[in-house]
C-alpha cells in the first residue's frame, strides 16, 4: 500500500512539471572552427539555382565570413542543397451521407528541402548541418519566393548560432 501511495506521488510530481517547449531549449553551440572562421567557400550542390543565388547573396551581405573563389583558400566549404522528399500517397475518403456517395481522394506527401552542411575544408569533415523545410506553394512565383525565404532562414539561423547573445 505503502508503495503505490509512493508511486502516484511521484507520478503526480512528474506530471505536474511544465512541458518544455522549443523556447526552452537553448540552441547548441556551433563548433569553433565555424565560429572562428574566415575564409568560405560557398557550395551549390544542386537542386536550386535561385535558391544558392539567394543564399550566396544572404552571406555576402552577413559580412562574417570572406567568400573566396576556392575550397583550397577556405577555412570552411559551406555546402547548399535542394531536394524534394517524397514520402508516398495520402488516401482518405469522403461520404455525402444525403445521397449516400463516397469519394475517394488522393494526395501526395512531399517535402521540399533546403540543406546546409558546413565542412572543414581541411579535412572534409562534415561540423554541421541543418535542414529548412520549404513551404509549399502552387504558383511559380509563389515557389520563387518561398525558395528565396527559405536560404534566407538559413543563413539566418547560421547567423544566430554563431552569434549567440
Amino acid at each position: 500500500m505503502r508503495r503505490l501511495a509512493l508511486v502516484v506521488c511521484l507520478f503526480s510530481l512528474v506530471s505536474a512539471l511544465p512541458a518544455k517547449t522549443r523556447k526552452d531549449i537553448p540552441p547548441a553551440p556551433l563548433p569553433t572552427a565555424i565560429v572562428n572562421a574566415h575564409k568560405v567557400f560557398l557550395s551549390n550542390r544542386g537542386g536550386s539555382d535561385l535558391a544558392y543565388d539567394a543564399f550566396y547573396q544572404e552571406m555576402k551581405s552577413w559580412g562574417k565570413y570572406e567568400i573566396v573563389g576556392s575550397p583550397d583558400d577556405a577555412d570552411l566549404i559551406v555546402e547548399l542543397s535542394y531536394e524534394v522528399v517524397h514520402e508516398g500517397t495520402r488516401v482518405w475518403s469522403t461520404t455525402n451521407t444525403y445521397n449516400n456517395t463516397t469519394q475517394v481522394h488522393s494526395s501526395q506527401i512531399i517535402d521540399p528541402q533546403l540543406i546546409l552542411t558546413i565542412y572543414d575544408a581541411k579535412t572534409k569533415n562534415s561540423l554541421w548541418s541543418t535542414i529548412d523545410h520549404r513551404r509549399l506553394a502552387r504558383l511559380e512565383k509563389n515557389r520563387e519566393k518561398e525558395m528565396i525565404n527559405s536560404a534566407e532562414r538559413l543563413v539566418e539561423e547560421l547567423r544566430s548560432r554563431a552569434n549567440p547573445q
